[in-house]
């Protein structure tokens, strides 16, 4: 099983790297390539009604599925699916009323990339209810594994929520690989790119997650704030804390702390969070790369199409 469930997570992080954009059009597409795969290596076939109800009946609507312990049995755990890149915190609310109103203890909300589980009866705030939040194409996929273990079917016969504490396979020296140079021809790292006052803006982005079409210099950092977004790492509550000197790089109004406006106001689409986009091309350049320095990513992680 275990060997299956690691091939499986490699499998996924793959079509998540290659096929992002295309899996993130829908739900429908997400669940079909990303979730029920990983629900079956886990020991949920959403084709075997005894184990999961798909679209289970919470009035006045539906959990996108109910993992059960046979039809006799309410299900253990309760699973809201978004399209992939969804953002998921407007959707815990939805979550945890469903699990309520059904007497579930446990809660999971996914877009077949992060995966988080909440212990609902906990009378805790809600952030101190999440006990699980694992990014699928963020690390190897052992401790993915590792960590997804607390939905594994047979781990929760007894109805409780335990993660698994040893590793499932030895990692020689916990290292991840060096990143390759460039993913494809024409390519060029984010990090070694510094002075491109006169080039004309890039004609696209490459993230993690998937490629993007740029127009403007100042859409490398609005697009790499967005990726930062999707992966619940820059977020509404901590946007606020980045500096370019005494002025704000990211705000919810649009203001900075001083009380000027921004004079180029870029919005995040729905994330509610706004980017002081008045940057020229070098500012574009070092904004994005200040941006994953200060969440602690790698900004040869991020490739640039230049003209």
């Amino acid at each position: 099983m275990l060997d299956d469930l690691v091939q499986t997570i490699e499998t996924l992080t793959e079509c998540i790297n290659r096929y992002g954009l295309e899996l993130g059009k829908n739900e429908i597409r997400t669940r079909a390539v990303l979730i029920d795969p990983m629900l079956k290596a886990l020991g949920w076939d959403v084709t075997d009604p005894v184990l999961v109800t798909v679209e289970y009946e919470v009035p006045p609507g539906r959990a996108d599925y109910g993992l059960r312990r046979g039809l006799d049995n309410p299900p253990v755990v309760l699973v809201e699916a978004k399209r992939l890149n969804e953002t998921l915190d407007s959707h815990v609310g939805q979550l945890l009323n469903y699990a309520l109103v059904r007497g579930v203890r446990y809660g999971c909300l996914t877009d077949g990339n992060i995966w988080e589980v909440y212990d609902v009866f906990q009378q805790v705030p809600l952030e101190e209810r999440r006990i699980l939040r694992v990014v699928v194409s963020d690390s190897k996929p052992a401790k993915v594994a590792l960590a997804m273990l607390g939905l594994w079917r047979l781990s929760l016969e007894d109805g409780s929520f335990e993660q698994a504490t040893e590793p499932l396979v030895e990692i020689e020296n916990d290292v991840d690989p060096e990143p390759p140079s460039s993913p494809l021809t024409g390519w060029t790292p984010l990090s070694q790119i510094s002075e491109p006052t006169h080039q004309p803006a890039p004609k696209a982005v490459s993230l993690p997650d998937g490629e993007r079409t740029l127009t403007r210099w100042k859409d490398v950092p609005a697009q790499t704030a967005l990726w930062l977004f999707r992966k619940g790492i820059l977020t509404r509550e901590n946007c606020g804390v980045m500096r370019r000197g005494k002025s704000a790089v990211f705000s919810l109004d649009g203001i900075h702390p001083g009380g000027n406006s921004f004079r180029s106001r870029v919005p995040l689409e729905d994330t509610g969070i706004i980017l002081d986009g008045h940057l020229s091309a070098a500012e574009a350049v070092s904004v994005a790369q200040k941006i994953l320095e200060h969440f602690g990513q790698d900004s040869s992680q991020v490739y640039l199409k230049l003209s």
